[in-house]
This record gives structure tokens, sequence and C-alpha cells, in this order.
């Protein structure tokens, strides 16, 4: 983006510090509305956050925070839509790093797999971390809080009754009715539940698990077969189990 390389021309090439970043970034007002703007398009639902999906994106997140990286603060890759709890509640100045490496343990929903790492439960509405990173995302953001959980389990049910409908639609050779159905759902919060239905659609048991062989026939139908490629998950080890403070939390509040 233009406005953003000009205003990193405008930032000192030596002695550059987190408040200086900061000040520029908070005098940037155009160039802020520019990227909340195209941030906007960007996210899954209508505007919704980055990290939680449920949440309406209200504020641009440096992913990695100034006080680690103030030569990021025009960086269009460090910029994410987040909600105000995830922002400032949750990630606030927080960013995990791997000791060794350095590398961010929390997952950029922009440049990462999350499948990767997270696991998604259609039946509890929790997510189960695969990796050290996945732990770590769902640590930091409490993806595994009450509200949420709740919430994703509506969706499912919501996501089962809107794909019926559609396959009668279909049944009925109204295509489009049943397309204008699918774009509801893609613009409600908590998208993730939806591509979760959608990354075991093409399981055979997908119809047995979620009880609604209809429901997931349409799925298969409206997005074509397979719906998504196969991805490598990495067996969850006890070490993200039963050690990860996300799930000592999900328990914790049954």
């Amino acid at each position: 983006m233009k406005l953003l390389a000009q205003a990193q021309a405008r930032l000192p090439e030596v002695g550059l510090t987190e408040k200086v970043a900061r000040n520029a970034w908070n005098a940037a007002a155009g160039t802020r509305a520019r990227v909340a703007t195209a941030l906007r398009t960007m996210a899954s639902g209508i505007e919704r956050c980055m990290y939680c999906s449920e949440s309406l994106g209200t504020a641009i997140d440096h992913f990695e925070p100034l006080r680690l990286a103030p030569h990021r603060v025009f960086d269009w890759y460090n910029h994410l839509l987040a909600c105000s709890f995830c922002n400032s509640h949750a990630k606030g100045g927080t960013f995990p790093q791997d000791t060794a490496t350095g590398e961010p343990l929390i997952i950029d929903p922009t440049a990462d797999e999350p499948a990767h790492h997270l696991r998604l439960s259609l039946t509890s509405g929790e997510y189960h971390c695969l990796t050290p990173r996945g732990c770590a995302t769902i640590d930091v953001f409490q993806l595994n809080r009450g509200p949420l959980r709740k919430g994703r389990l509506d969706a499912v049910g919501q996501c089962l009754d809107t794909l019926a409908g559609c396959a009668a639609l279909l049944a009925a050779d109204d295509t489009a009715g049943a397309q204008k159905r699918m774009l509801r759902l893609r613009r409600q919060p908590l998208a993730d539940v939806l591509q979760e239905l959608r990354r075991i659609a093409d399981r055979p048991s997908a119809a047995v698990v979620l009880g609604d062989e209809a429901a997931i026939e349409a799925l298969r139908a409206l997005y074509g077969q397979p719906v998504a490629k196969p991805v490598f998950i990495p067996q969850q080890t006890s070490r993200h189990q039963s050690d990860c403070r996300s799930c000592k939390f999900a328990s914790a509040e049954g």
C-alpha cells in the first residue's frame, strides 16, 4: 500500500523507538483509516475479529507489538483487524516467542494455516491445540472462554439448519436460493465453525458425527467435492493436553 510506504519512509532510519513509532502511527489518521477499510474487507463474516471470529473488529492490531518491532509500525503484513477484547484485554503487549528461534508462538491468521495448530470440536465448541503454537494462541486469546464455546455450539446448529434448508432448495433445483442462504452463513460471526464443517464434510463419517446427512450433502454440493484438501494434522500429545493452560481453563468453566 502506497500510503504505508510513504509513512514508513518518514520514520528515522536509526534510533527508532516504540514511542516514536506509536506517535507516528497515531498521527497518521488517514493511513489508519485506509488500512482499517482494507482489513474489514478481508475479515471473515461481516468485519469480524481475525483472532476470535466472534466480535466486531474495531481496532488495528500490530501482530508483532511495537515494543518489539517499532520498525514494523507501517508494515502491511503486521496489521490485523481485532476486537477490543482480543486486542486490548487478551493480547495487549503479550507476544510469546520460541526461546530458541525467536519465532512467534501465536498464530498469524493471515499467514498461517490454523488447522495445522488447532482443532475445533463441533460437539463441545472448544479448541484443542495440536502444537505449542496452538496452545499459546488458545491461552493468549482465551479462545475457550464460556461465551465463545456456547456461541460456537449455537453456530453449529444454525449452520446445520441452514444447510438442511439448502438441501431442500437443491432438491427443487433452486441453486440460486441455496447459494443465497450460504452467503448469509458466510457473513455470520464465528465463521470458523463453517470452515470446520467444510473441512470435515468430505469424510465418510461426517453425517454420522453431525447427525444430519442432508445438511452435509448440501455442503458438499455447494462447495464441490472434496471441499477441502487433505491436511496433515499431528497427533495431540499429552504435553499439549495436560500442561496447556487453555485446557485447564475450559475444564474449570465446565
